[in-house]
């Protein structure tokens, strides 16, 4: 329901930001759980959220052109 919703919407900056505090939230946590494997997972979307705020802030693209 909520992903729906979300690319009802579009992606904002706003909701790039969020995404990457969730992301390094769990981030922590899994260093804390010294999970690796789940690091690397984090670290590549981590990479490709970073990418998209640039790319957003740049005007690389319109926010249509977003994944979604």
């Amino acid at each position: 329901m909520q992903e729906e919703q979300f690319q009802s919407r579009g992606v904002t900056l706003n909701s790039l930001l969020e995404e990457q505090r969730a992301l390094n939230m769990r981030m922590l946590l899994a260093i804390r759980l010294r999970d690796t494997e789940v690091q690397e997972a984090l670290r590549r979307e981590l990479e490709d959220n970073a990418e998209q705020i640039s790319r957003l802030l740049s005007g690389g693209f319109r926010r249509q052109d977003l994944p979604q």
